[in-house]
């Protein structure tokens, strides 16, 4: 069971719909889709979002390959989120771009972001692998808390599914699918897919306990390899590598059903105990 506090929002919205930005002025974009959360803004809606509004100052040949996101202040669903871009160099094969997200006149999220012209006949090799992993019409059906428009699946936990009271929440391996597979025929809204759901679970949640749990993002970074995301399931494959100073680091890959990795991601949170209620 989804714990409460996860639930998914009560809203009808599409992702199509949540990635439409306002163009204000050549540079500066608003997001208008807006609607009620329990919680902070999702950060890897921001982080898409931020991806969508570059993009749209690049050529259409300039695909996205990297993003380096940090979360500085909570968001707010309710509200519209403004992203101002920056050009800070167009070459001959890479453009470069930095975004700022803002609510209410505060930074809430700056990201830099690069795009490359494709290079087809590039060799492709990878060494992250995922083996004996059940294709998700044969894993247990999963709730993907927070995320629109897609669906998910739960194939056993490589680290087991822990002993504290927090047993589960944290899925380190599973398939998510996103229901609108059109979106893949635009590489920016493929890629925008992807981030949307990279920031979803943690990879720390094996090393939750004895009072001490992840908490929300702090940096987030991104690498995709491959476009296609958009279009069939997404396997999310996260691993815990360490746990210090009141942070946590995972590191992890997104596979397509073939074993392609689409992306790879690193990402850091706080890791603490939970905040005493104010007296």
């Amino acid at each position: 069971m989804t714990p409460p506090e996860l639930e998914p929002i009560d809203a009808d919205i599409d992702l199509r719909t949540l990635f439409e930005l306002e163009r204000v002025d050549r540079d500066l974009f608003r997001a208008l889709t807006v609607f009620p959360d329990r919680y902070n803004l999702y950060g890897g809606q921001v982080a898409a979002q931020a991806l969508r509004a570059a993009g749209a100052t690049v050529d259409d040949d300039r695909r996205p390959h990297s993003l380096h996101g940090y979360f500085l202040r909570p968001g707010d669903a309710t509200r519209p989120t403004v992203f101002q871009v920056f050009r800070d160099r167009d070459g001959r094969s890479f453009s470069a771009r930095r975004v700022v997200a803002l609510q209410d006149g505060e930074v809430i999220f700056n990201a830099s972001l690069s795009f490359q012209i494709p290079v087809p006949d590039a060799p492709a090799r990878q060494a992250a692998t995922v083996t004996d992993v059940p294709p998700p019409d044969q894993c247990e059906p999963m709730v993907i808390p927070r995320l629109f428009s897609f669906d998910g699946a739960r194939p056993e936990q490589p680290y087991g599914e822990g002993d504290h009271e927090h047993k589960g929440r944290w899925p380190t391996r599973f398939w998510g699918r996103c229901r609108e597979p059109e979106l893949a025929t635009d590489p920016v809204l493929d890629a925008c897919v992807v981030t949307y759901l990279s920031d979803i679970s943690t990879g720390i949640g094996p090393f939750s306990g004895d009072g001490w749990f992840p908490g929300p993002s702090l940096d987030h970074a991104l690498w995709f390899h491959h476009t296609g995301g958009a279009a069939d399931w997404m396997l999310m494959d996260l691993h815990p590598q360490a746990v210090s100073g009141g942070r946590g680091l995972y590191t992890g890959s997104i596979f397509d059903p073939s074993g392609r990795v689409l992306a790879t991601l690193a990402q850091e949170t706080l890791h603490g105990r939970p905040m005493k209620p104010k007296r």
